[in-house]
């Protein structure tokens, strides 16, 4: 993996490279420019003077300065050497200076650009060295030089060793100003990581057993009590989320637990002794009983981890909300008999997307709960609308949610009433109803005493459901 603290000094030596390149590419041009100006003012000064100092003379009896100007001297001195020459304006040599062994070359441009009276300015090869040339109309100081042109030339050899010398310079200076920036990028990262890594060491030392610590590394500093907030709430999260699972597990077992009991109490009585036929067949109904409520237990414990999981649901169609809330209806109608409970539905034809077994299973949960709490002689009302998405509404007529147990109405194995018996159910209704709402991208909300419990269930409505509303239709069951 690459390290945080390579990549910022590498970024750092890279931008002050890049930085470092362009002013030095810059100074390099700029110095250039200078160093060839101040040569051509130098020829420019040098053309000027000798012509002043030749304009009373014409053709062969011009004369140089020879010896103030023009001397060639052995040694390093020799580079500041300067050469002259005069032509006529038609290109042909006349005279030039005496440390000109050949004439210089005068090209074609130079004569048009002077024949049009101005100063030419041209950087040539000439012997195998490159000089650098000003040619100058000699009309410009006198008539009787009219026809001829000035040539005045040095070589540029030395303007190109100080232009390489200082670009060795800044290359240098360009290498260390780098290895610079990297340097100081890594000691930056460095004091700047540190403290990430002791609030990295203190996430570390926290286990699945002390999640009840939480990092106070750096806490107070404002770059970083962000992050330390963010960690202790994540932490927060986590060990409730462990609470909350081992107090499930705990539940769980317990629930599991007691039906197995059952099981092999009644098979380990039955088996003390020869039984009749029929002894055995209570045996055997009362321990089908008990497998059962662990088959239901099972499924329940397996609803909660697809959600807990977030799990895709594995039978999703278009489903008709009013006929399956009819079914439902349809069963627990025995059920409210017995108890002299009244069952009301007034529900439009709504339709969902979804798995129908989980629809069900919520729905059924609802009216379970709502049939068996209602006082004899009581109603359970069921609404089933649409506003903007399916809406299912459920309503009792027993003693209500106390106010102390509403914020855990939809915990797991929560029973309000701790009286219940065992076989009542395992507190898990409408934890799965809340569960399976939210899997089909809805919710389940309780919305109060009125004066028994009111739930409301919501759900998307199918894409493909019409917009058109049907009549409303009226389903009622007296005892």
């Amino acid at each position: 993996m690459k390290s945080f603290r390579v990549a910022l000094a590498l970024r750092m030596a890279w931008g002050v490279l890049a930085l470092l390149a362009a002013a030095g590419a810059v100074s390099v041009l700029a110095l250039r420019s200078i160093l060839y100006s101040q040569l051509d003012g130098t020829l420019l000064h040098l053309a000027e003077v000798e012509a002043q100092a030749g304009a009373a003379a014409s053709g062969p009896e011009f004369e140089f300065h020879e010896g103030v100007l023009l001397a060639a001297r052995e040694g390093p001195s020799g580079e500041l050497t300067r050469y002259a020459q005069l032509w006529t304006q038609d290109g042909q040599p006349l005279v030039r200076s005496r440390n000109l062994s050949a004439d210089l070359e005068l090209p074609k441009a130079a004569l048009a650009e002077t024949g049009a009276g101005q100063v030419a300015k041209l950087t040539q090869v000439w012997r195998g060295k490159r000089i650098r040339s000003v040619v100058y109309p000699l009309e410009l100081v006198g008539a009787a030089h009219q026809v001829h042109l000035l040539q005045v030339a040095a070589p540029t050899e030395p303007l190109h060793q100080t232009l390489g010398r200082f670009t060795v310079l800044v290359a240098f200076l360009t290498v260390l100003g780098t290895a610079g920036a990297y340097a100081l990028g890594r000691k930056l990262a460095a004091a700047a990581l540190r403290p990430t890594g002791e609030i990295t060491a203190q996430a570390e030392a926290i286990s699945a057993g002390t999640l009840s610590e939480r990092i106070t590394a750096h806490a107070d500093v404002d770059e970083f009590t962000r992050l330390v907030t963010v960690l202790n709430r994540m932490l927060d999260r986590l060990d409730q989320a462990f609470q909350v699972q081992r107090l499930f597990t705990a539940d769980a077992s317990h629930e599991l637990r007691a039906p197995l009991t059952v099981l092999k109490g009644d098979i380990d009585v039955t088996l003390k002794r020869e039984r009749t036929a029929e002894e055995y067949r209570e045996t055997l109904v009362r321990c089908r009983e008990e497998v059962e409520r662990l088959a239901r237990l099972a499924t329940d414990l397996l609803v909660l981890a697809r959600s807990d999981a977030s799990l895709p649901l594995e039978h999703v169609a278009e489903v008709e909300l009013r006929g399956l809330v009819n079914r439902v209806l349809a069963r627990f109608q025995p059920a409210a008999a017995a108890r002299q409970v009244r069952l009301v539905s007034e529900s439009e034809e709504v339709v969902v997307r979804g798995d129908e077994r989980l629809l069900d299973r919520i729905v059924t949960n609802l009216l379970d709960n709502a049939v068996k709490y209602t006082r004899p002689g009581g109603t359970v009302r069921i609404e089933l609308s649409r506003d903007g998405n399916a809406v299912l509404t459920v309503g009792d007529e027993g003693p209500g949610i106390r106010p102390e147990h509403v914020p855990r109405l939809f915990v797991r194995f929560f029973r309000g009433d701790p009286a219940r018996r065992r076989d009542e159910g395992t507190g898990l209704g409408l934890a799965i109803a809340k569960a399976g709402a939210e899997a089909h991208g809805g919710r389940l909300e309780f919305l109060g005493n009125a004066p028994g419990a009111v739930f409301r269930l919501m759900l998307p409505l199918a894409a493909a459901a019409t917009d058109a509303r049907e009549p409303a239709a009226t389903w009622s069951a007296a005892s």
